[in-house]
């Protein structure tokens, strides 16, 4: 299991999620929790990097950008953008 780590600026900006985004997020957290490596690489170049994103919302209007600092089990959320 990974611990999830919400810096403060990333908390601001899921308090502004409208409700619909809110759920799906929640959902990504629990799969960030278990496999935070099933995400896309943020970089095409670096395939097996630790900078990761993926996508959330009933459309895809989200994403998440985080951090896998593997040998501490942590996973860092970086950004939040809703284009809702």
């Amino acid at each position: 299991m990974y611990r999830l780590e919400i810096l403060p600026e990333v908390q601001e900006q899921l308090d502004a999620l409208p409700k619909e985004a809110v759920v799906a997020c929640a959902e990504v957290f629990v799969m960030l929790e278990v496999t935070p490596w099933s995400g896309d690489p943020y970089s095409r170049e670096h395939l097996d990097g630790s900078s990761r994103a993926i996508a959330f919302g009933p459309d895809g209007n989200g994403l998440l950008s985080y951090l896998i600092l593997e040998d501490q089990r942590r996973v860092i959320l970086l950004i939040v953008i809703w284009a809702g």
